[in-house]
């Protein structure tokens, strides 16, 4: 079974509170890493955010996980991305997706030709990092733009879906953020490393990291915060996706029909204990961890814990990565 590390994670939803704490413990408690995820209708920036916890830590490796760079300038995001690198040389991780579509559409914004449109977006910001700026297509046009050459080298995750984009992601990315039922996350690293085999790239400049629901139960009220968390995950899942994790479409809809009406409360109460085992980890820390350890074996480098954590995050974070053991001493920095 090959090494694997564990992270966790928050969203700009996280109260400012949390996130200070979680950067001022996230070094003690022997943590790989700390990921950032964007919750695009909440006030909080996330690269501010996150800089906050490369300022408190020394150690653990810190991620944005991920942000979508069809809301934002790309000469902001390369600009954004490299004074997190500069902050802390070697510990930032950039990750990008396309965004989730109803969030995107909130905005009034529309991806045509996302494959095409990631390609470009990320070789042009490793051409900014290295001082060239004159990149022009549909989708980018920075002929005026005159970039300061730098030493600047920000390994790129992308959090995508589907196998056009993940196959895209083998090609041009540095790791692959993965979620969904474990079938699809099999199925997903199995196309990577094929696609990076035919294109003769190394399998071991690749890194998997997988982020899915985690909670620890410790009674009947964590199990209710799982359902709604759930309820949330599935409806925004694909239809594909679904089968293939043996889920029902029909109970999916149904949720995805009441919540429109009523809300994630009420749609949590559609919620079935096996759809909380597809699209979430759960249980006591020991279950937890050697439930997320199992998927050492599908080839995932990293895993992330959380959110919803439980009741008390806090407590279930401590617990967690007491479980867990420690990294790996030598598995220090983010593969490039």
């Amino acid at each position: 079974m090959s090494i694997m590390d564990l992270s966790v994670g928050f969203t700009t939803s996280t109260s400012i509170e949390m996130v200070e704490w979680i950067a001022r413990n996230a070094d003690s408690l022997d943590l790989y890493g700390v990921w950032v995820g964007e919750d695009i209708g909440r006030p909080q920036d996330i690269f501010t955010v996150t800089s906050l916890i490369l300022l408190e830590t020394k150690r653990v490796n810190v991620g944005i996980g991920v942000v979508s760079p069809f809301i934002r300038n790309i000469t902001t995001l390369a600009r954004a991305a490299a004074a997190l690198e500069e902050i802390s040389p070697g510990r930032f991780r950039l990750g990008l997706g396309v965004g989730g579509l109803q969030d995107l559409a909130s905005m009034g914004v529309k991806v045509e030709r996302p494959v095409e449109s990631m390609r470009k977006i990320v070789e042009a910001l490793r051409e900014i990092w290295k001082g060239q700026g004159r990149i022009s297509g549909k989708e980018i046009a920075l002929d005026h733009y005159r970039p300061q050459p730098s030493r600047i080298d920000v390994p790129i995750f992308m959090g995508v879906r589907g196998p056009k984009l993940v196959s895209l992601a083998a090609e041009i990315a540095d790791g692959l953020i993965l979620s969904g039922p474990r079938q699809y996350v099999k199925e997903m690293i199995r196309l990577v490393r094929e696609r990076r085999s035919t294109a003769g790239l190394a399998e071991n400049d690749f890194s998997f990291v997988l982020w899915v629901p985690t909670i620890m139960l410790s009674d009947d009220r964590d199990l209710e915060l799982a359902k709604r968390v759930v309820a949330v995950v599935a409806a925004d899942t694909p239809d594909s996706l679904l089968e293939e994790a043996g889920a029902s479409k029909e109970e999916v809809e149904e949720i995805r029909t009441v919540m429109r009406r009523g809300g994630v409360k009420e749609a949590a109460k559609l919620v079935s204990e096996k759809l909380v085992y597809e699209f979430c980890v759960s249980g006591d820390a020991e279950r937890i961890c050697e439930y997320l350890r199992s998927y050492s074996s599908l080839g995932v480098d990293e895993v992330i814990f959380g959110p919803p954590y439980g009741r008390d995050p806090r407590e279930a974070i401590q617990r967690v990565a007491k479980a867990w053991g420690g990294p790996d001493a030598d598995r220090t920095q983010p593969k490039r």
